[in-house]
């Protein structure tokens, strides 16, 4: 279970990157876009289809290269927005997802319930058909080709120093959510007597604020600049995580959830929108493929990393450990790059 989990993140980690930079140096997004889509509608069908452990393995890791094409989605879908709009342009889409998200987890279940637990992954299949088929009535915006990306401008773009730190810090964001959040919760929940429908509910709590945090984010970091919002939005999350331990009644657990889901959607846009600042379109899928392929690490190695501390030390230690990563961030923010005026110069 641990190895077809994961094999969604390794195509992330490793492909991301080319991506970027060649979506950069192609000059076009629509292309990627249609890739990503096919490549996750044949990992669907291949799980729904899947009889074996090492099939499953093989379609997770297709969905994971279709994954990996996220890198463009933001991009295209912001070209569509005055360049002073880009953050917001790209809260939304997030919020998109993580409604799509929301929809998934609950329709899902039961589908899979009513009907079978090939049947979500044959849907899900069919919904990708109907993303190309969307696709194709989309325009994509033209790119200037006044700068010719290079070897050594890819080179510059992705050891850009706030592209870096915000990477490391993503790093910590979805090593501590995947951990605490998507990992071990459902888990912890299970264990102080929620029901399944509870849990379901849990997640759907937490995806639905993070989808309204993600949209909100613009307007929050513009009235209370960079790092205040990403030290309030870290200190949100840290403190449900640090707070779930201690938790031994559902309907307090998914109140918790709202804090975490909020902080969660603004900081993963902030970050997201960090990590293009201030570069020319002709650069900026590098940038977003050096940003996902280094937090895809934090997707990788958290479940595993917090799977052992969690055997060994107890469930316990998996949120105090979230927690700490979290709270890290709020401290490395006042850093002096994340003042506005560095960033904004």
């Amino acid at each position: 279970m641990g190895a077809v989990l994961s094999a969604y993140a390794v195509p992330q980690v490793l492909l991301r990157i080319p991506i970027g930079i060649w979506s950069d140096r192609l000059g076009r997004r629509k292309h990627l876009v249609a890739a990503g889509i096919i490549f996750t509608s044949l990992g669907a069908l291949g799980l729904g289809l899947s009889t074996t452990p090492g099939l499953l393995f093989l379609s997770r890791m297709v969905t994971g290269i279709g994954a990996a094409a996220w890198v463009v989605f933001p991009l295209y879908f912001s070209a569509y927005y005055p360049a002073h709009d880009s953050g917001k342009a790209i809260g939304l889409i997030n919020s998109v997802a993580s409604m799509a998200l929301i929809a998934a987890t609950a329709g899902g279940g039961f589908i899979a319930e009513g009907f079978g637990l090939s049947r979500p992954f044959f849907l899900a299949a069919l919904l990708g058909v109907l993303a190309l088929l969307a696709l194709t009535s989309t325009k994509e915006s033209p790119m200037s080709r006044t700068l010719t990306p290079s070897r050594r401008s890819s080179l510059h773009v992705a050891t850009r120093p706030l592209l870096l730190m915000i990477s490391m810090m993503a790093i910590l964001l979805h090593f501590a959510v995947f951990t605490g959040v998507f990992g071990f919760l459902p888990i912890y929940a299970a264990g102080i007597g929620a029901s399944d429908s509870e849990l379901g509910l849990i997640t759907m709590i937490n995806l639905g604020f993070s989808a309204l945090g993600a949209l909100m984010a613009a307007r929050i970091w513009e009235r209370l600049g960079y790092r205040v919002t990403i030290i309030l939005s870290a200190v949100l999350i840290g403190a449900s995580l640090l707070a779930t331990p201690f938790i031994k009644a559902t309907p307090l657990l998914m109140a918790v959830q709202t804090s975490c889901g909020m902080g969660n959607g603004v900081l993963m846009t902030l970050f997201m929108v960090l990590s293009i600042r201030g570069l020319p379109r002709q650069q900026q899928a590098t940038a977003m493929g050096v940003y996902q392929a280094i937090y895809a690490i934090g997707m990788l190695t958290g479940p595993l990393a917090s799977g052992f501390l969690g055997s060994g030390a107890g469930l316990s230690t998996v949120f105090y450990l979230a927690a700490f990563l979290v709270m890290l961030i709020a401290v490395l923010a006042l850093l002096p790059i994340f003042s506005r005026r560095t960033i904004e110069n």
